[in-house]
């Protein structure tokens, strides 16, 4: 009697897709089955190593079922029937026939190939504590197993366990060092971590082994273009696109790369052939957005945006640059809203309580527009934006022993800020200091002769210190500059 070799699980692979980790667990690989000369019949045996999934299911079960089949038959038939029920999705179906065939296999790597397909299947499941259970029998029965240590990394990364995924991808990398897929593995767990040094290294060593892997390519690339080398990252995108044309994500890095150079019109058409690839790729519509808001475009940008939050809400970019595009139609109610939701999903993004306020105050809520520039002030304290439209609004509301904290700010970080020396000088003028109000505007008019409310309120700074003749000079000038006086 000739036995079969029972299936086997292929490696997951974790691939890199800019900032997120993709999770991929292939099935496992059924093999041919000997033939039974005890029971059943030889055209079942076939099928069920080797049919189309229903049949060899049908095929399976009936040696499964055949009480005179011998335990190596009905072993190896439950184990083929489960790799069968894991490709048609019935994933507990695959479960119970891998956990039957279990206590029948006898060697430990046969049970350690079994615990592999189980944990693929558990995870798939989502649950990742059962699949980590899988692995780790899976790696104690074989140690020499390379993929339990791929598969069981994998786990770890979901986990948040980075350095034991590592630890695990070392292991993977001694065993099999020619595999090309361990190395972009633990190439995405080192970009994941900010080590880009280390994840080119790696997709680097993968392209050594397999110079036609496009994955490879399109992961260094992405490392490359979060290292700042820009150059680097195009011709990988480029290449990866040769390799593969009608893989999506090269094109929408290479509309990065362009993006990046200026060339927004050439980013569109990689962002175009990306969408066209891959209609539910998120990041494509956000980037494209963001081009077409560059171009002015803010219907098609705002089109683009809310597609993108459609296919991933929790697209914290898209929201913030559709409310950008809703705050250039003056549309403050729905940019509001936008920057709402990005403060909800992340607290401490400065430029949604910076953004949020410049809506509000336009739509007069003074009060809780300037308690979003605080909050975006608390959140960086260097950022001078904040404190610029937090001292306009503290002057309109009369506080200008507050407008003028905020315009030292300022003026500490930009010694060279006209609009800071202009308004501190407004502010001094209205708390009855014309000779600070003097020297403040001054230095604005110095930075821009043009600025004709500097003269205008410099006028009046001259006129409360009883200077008519330079008060009237400068009035004139800012009549020259603006003769409609806005």
């Amino acid at each position: 009697m000739t036995h079969g070799i029972r299936g086997t699980a292929r490696k997951a692979t974790v691939a890199a897709v800019s900032v997120i980790l993709c999770l991929c667990m292939p099935h496992a690989v059924a093999q041919a089955v000997g033939a039974n000369h005890e029971g059943g019949h030889m055209s079942d045996r076939t099928e069920c190593a080797s049919a189309l999934p229903a049949a060899a299911i049908d095929a399976c079960t009936r040696i499964i079922d055949d009480r005179h089949a011998d335990p190596d038959s009905r072993s190896i038939a439950l184990q083929n029937r489960g790799y069968f029920y894991q490709q048609t999705g019935s994933l507990d179906r695959a479960i119970a026939d891998y956990t039957a065939v279990l206590p029948m296999s006898s060697g430990r790597r046969d049970r350690a190939k079994i615990y592999l397909n189980l944990g693929l299947l558990r995870s798939q499941q989502g649950d990742l504590a059962a699949a980590l259970g899988h692995f780790n029998e899976a790696a104690s029965l074989d140690p020499n197993l390379a993929a339990a240590y791929v598969d069981r990394s994998a786990i770890l990364i979901r986990r948040g366990d980075t350095e034991g995924a590592i630890r695990d991808l070392d292991r993977a990398a001694t065993l099999a060092p020619k595999d090309f897929e361990i190395y972009i593995s633990r190439g995405s767990v080192y970009a994941h971590t900010g080590d880009q040094e280390r994840a080119i290294a790696d997709f680097t060593i993968a392209i050594g082994l397999n110079a036609k892997s496009a994955i490879a390519r399109r992961d260094r690339g992405l490392a490359y273009r979060k290292a700042g080398e820009t150059a680097k990252a195009t011709a990988d995108a480029m290449e990866a696109i040769r390799l593969a044309p009608n893989l999506a994500g090269p094109h929408l890095d290479l509309g990065l790369g362009l993006q990046d150079a200026g060339d927004v019109t050439g980013a569109i058409i990689e962002y175009d052939k990306a969408i066209e690839l891959d209609p539910g790729e998120p990041q494509a519509y956000k980037a494209r957005g963001d081009c077409l808001l560059a171009r002015g475009e803010q219907d098609h940008a705002i089109a683009d945006f809310t597609r993108a939050v459609a296919l991933d809400p929790r697209a914290t970019g898209a929201y913030m640059n559709r409310g950008v595009a809703y705050l250039g139609k003056s549309d403050w109610d729905d940019a509001i809203d936008d920057f709402t939701t990005v403060i909800s999903l992340d607290p401490l993004e400065y430029a949604a309580y910076l953004n949020r306020g410049q809506a509000l105050a336009a739509r007069h809520e003074r009060d809780r527009a300037i308690a979003d520039f605080t909050r975006a002030i608390q959140l960086k304290p260097e950022a001078i934006d904040a404190h610029l439209k937090r001292a306009f609004l503290r002057q309109e509301a009369g506080d200008d022993l507050g407008a003028i904290d905020d315009y030292n700010q300022v003026l500490a970080v930009n010694p060279k800020d006209e609009e800071a020396f202009r308004g501190r000088g407004y502010a001094h003028l209205g708390r009855h200091e014309p000779d600070k109000a003097v020297s403040d505007l001054t230095a604005a008019i110095e930075l821009n002769p043009r600025d004709w409310l500097a003269y205008r309120f410099r006028a009046s700074a001259y006129a409360a210190r009883k200077d008519f003749k330079r008060a009237n000079a400068d009035d004139t000038v800012a009549r020259q500059i603006d003769p409609t006086g806005r």
